[in-house]
């Protein structure tokens, strides 16, 4: 008698997910060791570039392992990327994604304020931080600022929409109600960066964008365009002699600025959370896709 066919999503497990992580990370370090030891090739943790080689193969590694499982578990891909978004729907998530930016920067802001008065070191370490880098801070400034720049736009934006909203959302989504799915896929992206609050409102909107829209694309351009802004935003900063790591105090000071942004921004957000909060009694895009329900 045939095994009757799971049903889609009870494979691969966030845990599985987390050993393939786990093993990408020990093969790395096993690599750098090795090379070290036996004088092969300079290689070292401690070089900025590395860090974005890493990033790479966590991630780049793990969404190939989670594509490679699904195609063995025939869970049809273009059903979870769903079509490509419309002008309109562009248009329409445009003043959506502002506010959201708007949001990300006032939360920034309060919120390391408030953690400075407790612990100023690590806020300062953060502040002093910038995303391109010049000479004195990397042997390849050109190399890794490139790198950077593409992973910061297609990199990040393709991985992680993947990861969290194709994987997480639809793994979580068939084991618990949808909404603890968005809820928990949400604030685990935020967690995995510095902006913990503004990331995993962001992490949200995009959670109901997808449901909303079905399409991965239009999550992944959103994605691409917010980090295109941050990183040109940066660069025309640097262009204009501007200062880039302002000290504690100026930072504290500006505290006005960020409860002025989540002022205007927050309102936003909560309404467009409220009505769209009921997409998630719908099915899931992979099922909207197919016309049926796990």
């Amino acid at each position: 008698m045939a095994m009757p066919k799971p049903p889609p999503f009870e494979r691969p497990k966030f845990r599985q997910l987390l050993t393939i992580l786990g093993l990408l990370w020990l093969g790395a370090l096993g690599v750098v060791r090795l090379s070290q030891g036996l004088g092969w090739l300079p290689l070292n943790f401690s070089e900025p570039i590395a860090i974005l080689m890493l990033y790479l193969l966590l991630f780049g590694g793990s969404s190939l392992w989670v594509v490679w499982q699904y195609r063995r578990h025939r869970i049809d891909l273009r059903s979870l990327i769903g079509p490509w978004p419309s002008r309109r729907q562009w248009r329409t998530v445009l003043s959506l994604w502002v506010t959201l930016f708007i949001f990300s920067m006032g939360s920034f802001q309060v919120s390391y304020t408030l953690i400075s008065w407790v612990w100023p070191e690590p806020v300062e370490a953060v502040l002093q931080q910038s995303l391109f880098l010049s000479a004195a801070e990397t042997s390849v400034p050109w190399l890794y600022n490139t790198l950077l720049l593409g992973i910061l736009v297609i990199g990040a934006p393709v991985l992680e929409e993947f990861l969290f909203r194709g994987f997480l959302l639809h793994r979580w989504g068939t084991r618990w109600p949808l909404a603890v799915a968005v809820m928990l896929s949400s604030g685990l992206f935020g967690l995995l960066h510095s902006n913990v609050i503004g990331l995993s409102a962001f992490g949200l909107v995009m959670a109901l964008l997808y449901l909303r829209s079905r399409s991965l694309g239009l999550v992944v351009g959103i994605h691409s365009l917010n980090n295109a802004i941050a990183a040109g935003l940066e660069i025309l900063t640097r262009l204009l002699g501007g200062g880039l790591t302002p000290s504690l105090d100026t930072f504290r000071a500006n505290l006005w600025l960020g409860v002025m942004f989540l002022f205007v921004s927050t309102p936003f957000l909560v309404r467009f959370v409220r009505q769209n909060w009921r997409i998630t009694q719908a099915p899931l895009p992979y099922f909207a896709h197919h016309n049926r329900t796990p």
